[in-house]
């Protein structure tokens, strides 16, 4: 079955009540995850702990994640949240191997957990401290001798999108593997894990994928240790071997303690709901309604973070603002749903967004321009 977008935006009756350009930080809630979430109340509530029936919508969620990114399901991990995924894969190699490159458009949690690495014996290498023109060429420059390349595929901040086979393929001439921050792009971006080359994806669901928060995956094309296996790292949990302690061999190993059953069920459904309007219609439309925004912005001389083409951003478009904080309440103020972070207004659309909407939001920041800073000349 397929979806136009009237007919995938009626899945979500909330949005009614406000714009929701929010997508960056928080999904709306579509009739389907709310269904699934009283599914999930009904099973505990009837079975108690029905295990098994549980561990099956742990897998059908895993199964589901593993076809969006074209890989298999031994190779994806469930996590609590995609820091906790990319603190794993981090530290995958040892801090023998060589040192870690952050690259800068990274989330914050890339440096606390650089932070950590360093205590624990890691060189680290950031991006931003090395010479080049581009973020590109100075990836490159603090490429040599390391093991480990991370990267954000989108800026959570500017919205940029990154090119990361570029990136990926400069990684592996230094012999490096890399780990790819998807968690902007996913929902949005068509994503196939091993066109893009990397060793290790991670993303979430409770952004551009609809589910809930605390539900996370790690992607591991193959090796790696995990530093702190729980339980359900086992290669039979339920085993409960405390001698021989074997870890699974697949990306399971990386998985810690009792699952988020209900985060399963809602990432189940979620999916299903998502896959019925194609990837591609979802971009066209996000990149619809971001021009939208764009060419009011353009039009009065403002400030946005964001690169012009297409193809180098994806949901988001970020504005220079004098205090983001500020600005954002004030647009809630008018039913308008957007997100501040440092020094930028994020105004970040889903397919379910119309161009009335993104007209709506041009119309609101033309006639407060002053809350935006001015394109310097």
């Amino acid at each position: 079955m397929s979806l136009d977008l009237a007919a995938f935006r009626s899945h979500f009756p909330g949005l009614g009540a406000y714009v929701h350009a929010n997508n960056c930080s928080r999904g709306a809630l579509s009739l389907d995850v709310e269904a699934a979430l009283t599914e999930y109340l009904r099973s505990w509530q009837a079975g108690g702990s029905p295990w098994g029936e549980w561990m099956a919508v742990w897998e059908e969620a895993r199964a589901a994640l593993a076809h969006l990114i074209g890989a298999q399901p031994e190779q994806l991990a469930l996590t609590d949240s995609a820091s906790h995924a990319l603190a794993m894969a981090m530290r995958a190699r040892s801090a023998a191997d060589g040192p870690v490159v952050i690259e800068e458009h990274n989330f914050p949690s890339a440096y606390y957990l650089a932070d950590a690495l360093r205590r624990d014996g890691y060189q680290v290498r950031f991006t931003a401290d090395y010479p080049g023109e581009t973020p590109l060429e100075r990836t490159c420059a603090a490429l040599p001798g390391a093991a480990t390349l991370v990267l954000a595929q989108v800026s959570f901040q500017t919205g940029e999108l990154l090119e990361v086979a570029c990136y990926a393929e400069s990684a592996r001439a230094q012999g490096c593997q890399v780990v790819l921050d998807g968690y902007q792009a996913l929902g949005i971006v068509p994503t196939d894990v091993t066109a893009l080359g990397v060793d290790y994806y991670l993303s979430g669901t409770h952004k551009y994928l609809l589910g809930t928060e605390g539900f996370a995956f790690l992607y591991a094309a193959s090796g790696g240790l995990p530093h702190a296996p729980g339980w359900m790292a086992a290669d039979d949990p339920m085993g409960m071997d405390l001698v021989r302690r074997d870890l699974s061999s697949t990306a399971r190993r990386f998985e810690t303690g009792t699952p988020n059953v209900v985060g399963a069920y809602a990432c189940r459904a979620a999916l299903e709901l998502l896959n019925q309007l194609p990837a591609q219609e979802r971009l066209a439309q996000v990149h619809a309604c971001a021009a939208v925004v764009r060419r009011a912005c353009d039009h009065a001389g403002l400030t946005v973070v964001t690169p012009a083409e297409p193809a180098r951003h994806a949901a988001m478009i970020a504005l220079g603002a004098h205090d983001a904080g500020k600005t954002a309440a004030a647009m809630l103020e008018s039913g308008l749903l957007v997100s501040a972070r440092g020094p930028v207004v994020r105004v970040s659309f889903h397919a379910y967004n119309t161009l009335d909407e993104a007209e709506r939001i041009a119309g609101w920041v033309a006639a407060h321009s002053h809350h935006f800073q001015q394109e310097s000349l």
